[in-house]
């Protein structure tokens, strides 16, 4: 196989793999309507971990809370019998102290969880908000995955398929050039193979668009041996078999 028509088909071979390349980020888009789906829901699932935090933070604080109104009634009603058997005048008043003093510790334990009740309810009724707002999304956010999946899935085939080709056209070539490609390749953005092309001031590479030496270009006119870019290193060639 003479060194033109090697590179002919190489370029045959970098178009394949061009087209591999766009497959596979066709692949990796997200459509939009399911990036905006899966925002929606990422938002709405963030903000149900945030309501659901604050809940069981109020929960825990108002059943503390109770624990200890709990506790101080207790005390207050076991006082009060305590005053109710007292013996004397000065016992009374002792109790009634006491009692008094408990009064007063229940009242400010009871405005204290008053308006934790609401909070409870009014957190409540946002997290069964969210938690509905998250049904709505659901299926549609399913829905929209399949889809996405179908569409990954018939890529993929697609893909399956021109690699196959792919293979037997590079089984065809020259292995030390298609190794040689595939190395410049993988270092230059899947571009190994350029073309040279026609210049006012001569040549230059249809890749980087570096002027080339005029015995740079020669020995690619030639086509006996592989050629590279001595700016970007990709191979050059000439454009025809």
């Amino acid at each position: 196989m003479s060194e033109a028509l090697a590179l002919a088909d190489l370029n045959r071979l970098q178009e394949k793999d061009l087209e591999l390349d766009r497959i596979r980020e066709e692949q990796e888009q997200v459509p939009d309507d399911l990036r905006s789906t899966r925002k929606e829901w990422k938002s709405l699932e963030d903000k149900l971990a945030g309501l659901q935090d604050q809940l069981h933070e109020v929960q825990h604080d108002y059943r503390q809370n109770d624990l200890e109104l709990k506790d101080l009634t207790a005390k207050q009603s076991k006082a009060k019998e305590s005053q109710k058997n007292a013996t004397s005048a000065k016992e009374q008043t002792q109790f009634e102290n006491i009692i008094q003093q408990l009064a007063g510790l229940i009242s400010e334990l009871e405005d204290v969880i008053l308006p934790m009740l609401g909070e409870i309810e009014r957190l409540e009724g946002e997290v069964a908000a969210v938690k509905e707002a998250m049904a709505r999304t659901r299926p549609r956010l399913d829905e929209l995955e399949a889809a996405n999946q179908a569409r990954v899935d018939g890529l993929e085939a697609a893909y399956q398929a021109k690699w196959t080709e792919r293979s037997r056209m590079a089984e065809l070539l020259p292995q030390d050039l298609v190794q040689e490609y595939q190395t410049i390749r993988k270092a230059r953005k899947g571009v190994g193979l350029a073309r040279m092309v026609l210049a006012s001031a001569g040549h230059r590479c249809g890749a980087c668009n570096v002027q080339l030496p005029t015995h740079v270009a020669q020995r690619v006119h030639q086509g006996n041996v592989v050629v590279r870019c001595p700016s970007c290193g990709r191979i050059l060639w000439t454009g025809s078999a």
